[in-house]
């Protein structure tokens, strides 16, 4: 038993190399160009790459299930398809988010366990979202990443809360537009508004939703009766969390509506924990329970409506001014 256990530590501490091995393929665009079989020879022509470590990396892959192989081809499987760019289920670029900045912020998870703050910040000399803003190939990366993950958390959404109620819709801090997209197909009537940063927002190409940019720390226009607050709070602490509200709170007419979308950790049974430090590593910030966020935006002066689930994670909390 000692001897397994021993073993199964070692095996552990390189299982990262797997994950890099996917990232390293995703970086180099191997599976895009791998929907037809392909030799390692032929790809390196195409791509200019070294073909005997390229051919070391394709091994690789095929024997951690990433490729298959037939004689000297490889190509993309059931499960690197959804590797490829231009899938419509892609998560390529959810691929890339955690191998880069973030991995290297993980690095430094003592630095956060030591002092309460982000290692990010430490290493980066500014905090992540602003680094993001002054690296524009960055953050397009990461709000396609974050795009991928939101098509599948929010698919049911429209499903939960009837948005057919409401007049307007606005999306703060809402990316490249996931959530309104969804609602747009649900309730094409409906008035939808994309609030963003500038940067972001001239990324965004949905057709039928309006844009408005701007910084959720400064002013929210009062165009709508509804605010929707998509995963956003739990990238802040509680200070920048309560300007973030109060200028919700402005922007909503009486008896507006603000919904809160997050992985509430006193509703779910999966432990929160690692996430909690990545937010943590990387924002200085946690993944909090339902009555923190409660709290938070009582004391910003909403008024608790209800809670409903939207999915195994994610609660969706009911806020009326």
């Amino acid at each position: 038993m000692e001897e397994f256990m021993r073993d199964k530590l070692k095996s552990f501490f390189t299982e990262h190399w797997t994950y890099m091995a996917v990232s390293s393929a995703c970086k180099l665009d191997l599976f895009d160009n791998l929907q037809d079989a392909k030799t390692a020879k032929q790809l390196v022509e195409k791509l200019s790459l070294n073909e005997e470590k390229l051919l070391l990396l394709l091994n690789a892959l095929h024997n951690a299930g990433y490729l298959d192989k037939s004689g000297h081809y490889f190509k993309v499987n059931s499960i690197s398809e959804f590797l490829i760019g231009n899938n419509p289920e892609s998560l390529k670029y959810a691929c890339l988010n955690w191998s880069s900045e973030h991995l290297t912020a993980w690095q430094y998870l003592d630095y956060s366990i030591k002092t309460g703050k982000s290692s990010f910040e430490e290493i980066y000399g500014e905090p992540f979202f602003d680094y993001l803003n002054n690296h524009p190939e960055k953050l397009d990366a990461y709000h396609k990443a974050m795009y991928e993950y939101a098509k599948d958390d929010y698919k049911n959404l429209s499903d939960v809360i009837d948005f057919s109620k409401h007049k307007s819709v606005m999306d703060v801090g809402g990316g490249y537009g996931a959530v309104l997209e969804n609602i747009k197909n649900k309730t094409p009537n409906l008035e939808c508004i994309l609030f963003d940063l500038p940067q972001v927002i001239d990324k965004v190409s949905i057709p039928s939703i309006k844009k408005i940019s701007g910084s959720f720390f400064d002013i929210i226009p009062n165009q709508t009766e509804t605010i929707i607050l998509s995963r956003v709070l739990h990238d802040w602490n509680d200070k920048k969390v309560s300007i973030i509200l109060k200028n919700c709170f402005e922007a909503l007419p009486n008896n507006g509506t603000l919904y809160v979308i997050e992985n509430c950790s006193d509703k779910i049974k999966i432990d929160l924990s690692l996430l909690s430090l990545n937010m943590t590593a990387m924002c200085e910030s946690y993944e909090r329970a339902s009555t923190q966020y409660i709290l938070l935006c009582k004391n910003t002066g909403f008024q608790f409506h209800s809670e409903t689930k939207l999915n195994e994670l994610q609660t969706i909390l009911i806020f009326e001014k």
